[in-house]
């Protein structure tokens, strides 16, 4: 088992409070993330006082870059001072915000693994065909329900398994999702389907409705799921299931909630919903602030590119010469 990285310097109650506020909103937060939460708390420390303040000269002598130094490692600095700060504000606490944009910026290729309806259903079905674990007979109904939530409600695997038998509603089969990101907390209808595989699920893990308080997604241990663990045996799912990246790996767990905004605009166009009156809802729906914010999860989706021939076919007919075969 790999050993937790814990801050060890000042406020560290703050800096694990901080991590676990991350953690909660689907984040892995791996290793290397940790490292710089440490170097950080590290830091404040060491400077003269005692001061509950995140300051503006604290935050720019962290960030001034090395004699040396790639701009990975500074942009890597910059970006968790900038959440540290973010989150200071949010629980209340006066912090300087490092403005966003202004230092040296990574460029980024990644593109999300968008997952077909019959990729998905394989990866159900695998999910369902799993043997009990070892670690104990909950373990395979509640990834069966996991990996079906995230693909038809577009949750963060955060704020799934955040979720507490109180916060799901099968009579109303509603779900709430408390303080997620930017502290927002929202509704989450449910499918009358998946609303039915819900019962069903409480049934075979033994949730007990009157324990309002418990974790939906109750651990073997005791306790709520790690998103790190969680994410790790859905990608195993995903690999039994044959479904990878072109380069061979398993995709994120939040690649389903890419391909969740993609299949469900493609089914509310596919119903005649306009395109402009879809977005807010879908935003609204995923727990966006705008429609900005939904649009960067929406990918062109294969599927749809003979029907983009259909519609352009009268348009450039005759452009591009057909070869005789």
């Amino acid at each position: 088992m790999s050993v937790e990285i814990i801050p060890d310097g000042a406020f560290p109650e703050l800096f694990s409070e901080f991590v676990e506020y991350k953690r909660n909103l689907g984040y892995v937060y791996p290793k290397s993330r940790l490292y710089l939460v440490r170097r950080l708390s590290a830091f404040l420390a060491g400077r003269d006082g005692d001061e509950r303040v995140l300051t503006r000269d604290a935050v720019e002598a962290f960030v001034r870059p090395g004699d040396g130094e790639s701009s990975g490692s500074v942009a890597g600095r910059r970006g968790i001072v900038r959440q540290f700060a973010l989150f200071l504000r949010w629980k209340g606490i006066e912090a300087w915000v490092l403005p966003d944009g202004l230092g040296p910026r990574q460029s980024s290729s990644f593109t999300p693994r968008i997952l077909t309806a019959d990729e998905m259903a394989r990866v159900i079905a695998c999910a369902d065909a799993r043997p009990a674990s070892r670690c104990g007979p909950q373990t395979q109904p509640v990834y069966a329900m996991l990996v079906r939530l995230l693909w038809c409600c577009g949750l963060r695997i955060g704020e799934a398994l955040s979720l507490r038998i109180r916060d799901v509603d099968l009579a109303d089969a509603v779900i709430t999702v408390h303080k997620a990101k930017h502290n927002r907390t929202r509704l989450v209808p449910m499918s009358e389907s998946l609303a039915a595989c819900a019962r069903r699920y409480v049934v075979a893990v033994g949730l007990i409705p009157e324990d309002r308080g418990a974790w939906f997604f109750p651990s073997p241990r005791g306790g709520r799921y790690n998103p790190g663990s969680a994410t790790a045996h859905i990608q195993g799912l995903m690999l039994q299931a044959g479904v990878t990246t072109a380069s061979g790996h398993a995709p994120r767990a939040h690649d389903l909630r890419h391909s969740y905004a993609v299949a469900c605009l493609g089914k509310m166009q596919a119903s005649g919903v306009d395109v402009y009156a879809a977005l807010p809802l879908l935003a609204t729906y995923m727990g966006h602030a705008d429609i900005v914010s939904a649009e960067y999860y929406l990918r062109l989706d294969p599927s749809a590119w003979g029907s983009i021939h259909q519609v352009m076919e009268g348009a450039y007919a005759g452009v591009f010469p057909h070869e005789e075969a």
